[in-house]
């Protein structure tokens, strides 16, 4: 399956402000739900678009693009069976991506994804305060009456 890409730097930082993160040991994983795009984005036909980071810190540039080579074959293979709902997912590459394992890239871009992907439709409401909400801590409020060190 061939992933769509992010293209433009308003997707990549949309995807940096709003999305939520998994951080890994060989990248950072940004995944923004579909319905938080930006407005007159037409949807992808699968729904997934990823995206690939690697700074100079990383590497030069043969080692850059090596990294990108892995991880978007990683991620094509993580994500064959994740289409349907669209997100964007912005892979940010460390050091260490060039070296860890083929499988091991594969697992982490998997679970990543669903940890950082929202579950059902949306935040879950607060629990309601309870009779212990409105205590303050103070001289005595919460502690047995006894004797007093002064």
């Amino acid at each position: 399956m061939r992933l769509a890409r992010l293209t433009q730097r308003k997707q990549f930082l949309a995807a940096a402000d709003r999305g939520r993160r998994f951080r890994s040991s060989a990248f950072t994983v940004q995944v923004l739900d579909g319905p938080q795009r930006a407005a007159g984005e037409q949807p992808e036909p699968d729904g997934l678009r990823l995206g690939l980071t690697a700074s100079r810190k990383v590497g030069n540039a043969v080692i850059r693009n090596r990294i990108r080579r892995r991880l978007r074959a990683a991620a094509e293979k993580a994500f064959e069976a994740q289409s349907g709902r669209p997100c964007d997912i912005v892979v940010v590459a460390r050091p260490e991506t060039l070296t860890a394992d083929f499988d091991m890239l594969v697992n982490e871009l998997a679970v990543a994804v669903e940890r950082a992907r929202p579950q059902g439709q949306g935040r879950r409401p607060r629990p309601a305060p309870g009779p212990a909400a409105g205590k303050t801590r103070g001289k005595g409020g919460d502690r047995p009456p006894g004797p007093q060190n002064d």
